[in-house]
């Protein structure tokens, strides 16, 4: 190893073995991936990478996110609850740029490393894609398209969206178009609107 090689640290260092953690992903797959590999495509020691991430599915979940367009859950005004859930379902494309048994691989083993507490807290708490289902709900509302508001839909209506992408992501990989449209025409349509 050549003296500026090992003199990598910090954000050189974390960024050299995330962006050879993603070429071996690309290359060789999950499943035969491993530190040691990454370790040496990236010319520094296991130690350099268990310290950052303890984990491989960490470690490939940084190196996803990084090589990844951003993901903006946001969803704008599309003009009615149906296609609002669409557009929600479609910026989960991104995960497209990896294959779907390496999506899957990765995230059943996050969801190894988790208590179940833990898991269901993520789901149910504070994370995008709840934010982005009760701004929807709320936009529905407005328009009447729905009697449910953010007030009195039940929480488990609210985390549906949420629970059903994850279903999907293990089951398969992937979130087709058609998986989507079948979620939210026989799922998530005749629950958001079964008050109105």
């Amino acid at each position: 190893m050549n003296e500026n090689v090992s003199r990598r640290r910090g954000v050189i260092l974390e960024n050299a073995i995330l962006d050879q953690a993603w070429l071996l992903l690309n290359q060789i797959g999950y499943s035969k991936l491993t530190m040691d590999e990454v370790a040496r495509a990236a010319k520094t020691n296991k130690n350099a990478i268990y310290r950052r991430w303890p984990q491989k599915c960490y470690l490939i979940f940084a190196a996803l996110s990084r090589h990844a367009p951003s993901i903006e859950l946001e969803v704008s005004d599309h003009g009615s609850l149906r296609e609002d859930l669409k557009a929600l379902f479609n910026v989960l494309n991104l995960f497209e740029i990896i294959r779907p048994d390496d999506l899957r691989d990765v995230i059943l083993d996050m969801l190894s490393n988790m208590t179940p507490y833990d898991l269901f807290n993520v789901i149910n708490n504070g994370n995008g894609l709840r934010e982005s289902t009760e701004t929807i709900i709320t936009r529905a509302n407005h328009r009447k398209e729905i009697s449910l508001s953010v007030d009195n839909i039940s929480e488990k209506a609210l985390n549906l969206p949420a629970i059903l992408i994850i279903n999907e992501l293990v089951l398969h990989g992937r979130i087709t178009e058609t998986n989507a449209e079948d979620i939210i025409d026989n799922i998530l349509l005749p629950i958001y609107k079964a008050s109105k």
